[in-house]
């Protein structure tokens, strides 16, 4: 491959070998497709995305669908589902090892560089942070309630003597 169309490909983030889930807008089963562009449109040579494969599935009449993410805000929203299931995203992309699809490990930033390696620790551990978070406010919610019913049971007794 030339210089000029690496330095055009990795214009974008390249992020190497990351799982490829269901798609979440319909209910087909197969994983969502892996691609790149190939035409300058809009300025976005090079970057990946990822849409639904729109394949029928045996004993199912299944309307098309037109699901269609770019591959940065995929990484994030399975970063998300994955830090919900209290998943270690950034280790399990590791294990698919590094290298984009259809080009060499030698071409761009991957998962298993160190410092993409680190942003999406970085990243993952703020996830876990905010969900925690979020857990204690549902619990402080929750006790707010219980109170709140108690004071009443408390009056309602009062009131009634």
């Amino acid at each position: 491959m030339s210089s000029s169309a690496s330095a055009s490909r990795c214009s974008w983030p390249c992020y190497g070998e990351v799982p490829m889930t269901r798609c979440p807008a319909c209910p087909r089963t197969a994983p969502l497709k892996w691609l790149v562009t190939t035409t300058d449109k809009n300025g976005n040579l090079g970057r990946e995305f990822v849409k639904c494969e729109n394949k029928q599935e045996q004993g199912k009449k299944l309307k098309q669908c037109a699901h269609f993410e770019w591959l940065d805000e995929y990484i994030e929203r399975i970063q998300l589902e994955g830090a919900s299931r209290e998943l270690d995203l950034p280790l399990e992309a590791e294990k698919f090892g590094s290298g984009a699809p259809g080009s060499g490990n030698s071409i761009g930033a991957t998962v298993g560089d160190a410092a993409g390696t680190a942003e999406l620790k970085k990243l993952n551990k703020e996830m876990k942070k905010l969900i925690e978070l979020k857990k204690q406010g549902n619990l402080m919610a929750i006790i707010f309630y219980v109170c709140v019913i108690a004071l009443t049971f408390v009056y309602v007794m009062i009131i009634s003597h």
